[in-house]
């Protein structure tokens, strides 16, 4: 044998002829080497190719009555993959014209023929269908895999222009597949790769809507073309939106300073309780003492009772600070609650926060005619965090106005607390204001400790951190929308139980 097969496997061989004995005689020069299916019919033969996928090599002869060896491979083609051989006699060269147009054969022999020669033709052609598939497996793969992935994959060679990209994007130009925020970031980067290899940037970018979102953009340079350097490398670009992955570490890393504060705001309230209660002791035994002068009593009834208010301002700081640090341990007192007749029990206390205001502010609670679901919540922490959202809501309308306080059941896909919750639904507690907004800047803080806009002694910079406390410890989430003098809408959304 002139040629070697363990490097390429057993073909599989279909030989068709309507002669008997050249069926015989492939089948004793071919059965040692390949697997072997005969027949004499053509039309047997076509349904043969489309139950064998399997079958690398046609050998058919050109001259068969019903169907010619040639109109017989050009339907075979549509059929199957395999690579073809003709076998004519001297006087057939139309014949091999006409299967090497249509049939798209790869080789022809001449009867009679010599046998080295037709294993060899059996073995390139096996060898080149092995190519062929491997090849468009490879594409498929290739294909399938840039078409599925959930981010941008862009190959370019050294002069940034796009060799094959899973964007929806004509233009050669590398850059053209980017948004236009993007494009420089990636020219530095396409620069970086060729001096070091590989370039990796986490980038925060704002969209034509006014969003913020990051990017993480990864690229390296490819060992291709063969033997370049890697300034004339191809290279490969990723570039995946981990907007919601920084969005939850941001969360998770919150979480975790808020719950480290709340334990230090326990332990800070309690002692600092201690010494006020032994402060307004020590104010009380003095008050018993007065002087007899009426003068220097009224001074000292003037002294006493400042540090007494100042004293109460302290104990009420020490309350804030205890409600802060239980906001994110609310877990145990969590229990399934009507959220509608919750409401229409607390709407005289919410509409309380705004007596007294000057111009005047209305109340309205706005809830669903249909019921809703259980809410799973703390029912005393989920109070506290909507009366200050309401005195919050107050205090940015100087100049009066509405405040809505609404809830209802809406899309939103939060983690599972248990089996028994909703898990692409949620509870939306929503208070609206008519007030003054907030700039994009004061937004990135609102939610920190101690952080406040309002004057000196009217806040204390715990109430929006607590609540943020405490949406997190229900495994809830907090939404804000606002901009300055457009007023403000924070909310709530909770885990709902399945109805």
């Amino acid at each position: 044998m002139s040629k070697p097969w363990d490097d390429v496997g057993k073909p599989c061989v279909l030989l068709v002829d309507d002669e008997e004995e050249i069926l015989i005689a492939l089948g004793d020069l071919l059965e040692d080497s390949c697997t072997l299916l005969t027949v004499t019919d053509p039309c047997k033969a076509l349904v043969l190719l489309k139950d064998h996928k399997e079958i690398s090599v046609i050998i058919s002869d050109q001259r068969m009555p019903g169907m010619t060896g040639d109109q017989f491979l050009c339907q075979a083609r549509a059929l199957s993959d395999a690579r073809a051989i003709l076998l004519t006699g001297y006087a057939d060269l139309d014949a091999v014209v006409a299967a090497l147009n249509h049939g798209h054969i790869v080789a022809y022999v001449h009867k009679p023929w010599e046998g080295d020669h037709v294993r060899s033709l059996v073995y390139e052609a096996h060898r080149t269908w092995q190519a062929q598939r491997a090849l468009r497996t490879e594409q498929a793969l290739l294909r399938g895999l840039m078409e599925s992935l959930p981010f941008g994959l862009v190959f370019s060679d050294s002069a940034g222009r796009c060799i094959r990209s899973n964007r929806a994007c004509s233009s050669l130009e590398e850059s053209e597949h980017y948004t236009p925020a993007l494009r420089p970031i990636i020219a530095r980067m396409r620069e970086a790769v060729r001096r070091e290899g590989q370039a990796e940037e986490l980038l925060e970018v704002g969209t034509d809507e006014g969003q913020t979102v990051w990017h993480e953009v990864a690229r390296i340079a490819l060992n291709w073309p063969d033997g370049a350097e890697r300034a004339e490398a191809w290279q490969v670009s990723m570039d995946r939106d981990v907007t919601n992955r920084v969005l939850m570490e941001a969360r998770l890393n919150q979480g975790e300073r808020l719950e480290a504060l709340g334990r230090l705001a326990a332990g800070v309230a309690h002692d600092f309780n201690n010494l006020l209660t032994i402060l307004s002791s020590c104010l009380d035994m003095m008050d018993g003492e007065a002087s007899p002068d009426d003068t220097v009593k009224a001074i000292q009834q003037k002294w006493l009772g400042q540090a007494h208010e100042t004293i109460g301002r302290g104990q009420s700081l020490t309350r804030r600070l205890v409600q802060f640090a239980r906001a994110g341990k609310s877990e145990r007192a969590v229990r399934p609650l009507d959220i509608i007749a919750f409401l229409k029990e607390r709407a005289s206390l919410f509409r309380q926060s705004f007596h007294g205001a000057t111009p005047a502010i209305r109340f309205v609670l706005d809830l669903p005619a249909e019921p809703l679901p259980p809410v799973l919540t703390c029912p005393e922490q989920c109070e506290m965090a909507l009366l200050n959202l309401c005195v919050n809501a107050r205090d940015a309308m100087p100049q009066g106005g509405i405040v809505t306080l609404s809830a209802r059941r809406i899309a939103y896909a939060l983690p599972a607390v248990s089996a028994d919750c909703e898990t692409e639904y949620a509870l939306l507690l929503a208070v609206r204001d008519e007030g003054s907004g907030m700039s994009e800047e004061v937004q990135r803080h609102i939610f920190e400790p101690f952080f406040t806009t309002k004057e000196a002694g009217k806040g204390t910079g715990l109430g929006l951190a607590g609540i943020y406390s405490f949406v997190l410890a229900h495994h809830g989430d907090v939404q804000v929308t606002t901009a300055p003098g457009e007023g403000t809408e924070m909310q709530l959304l909770l885990p709902l139980l399945k109805a």
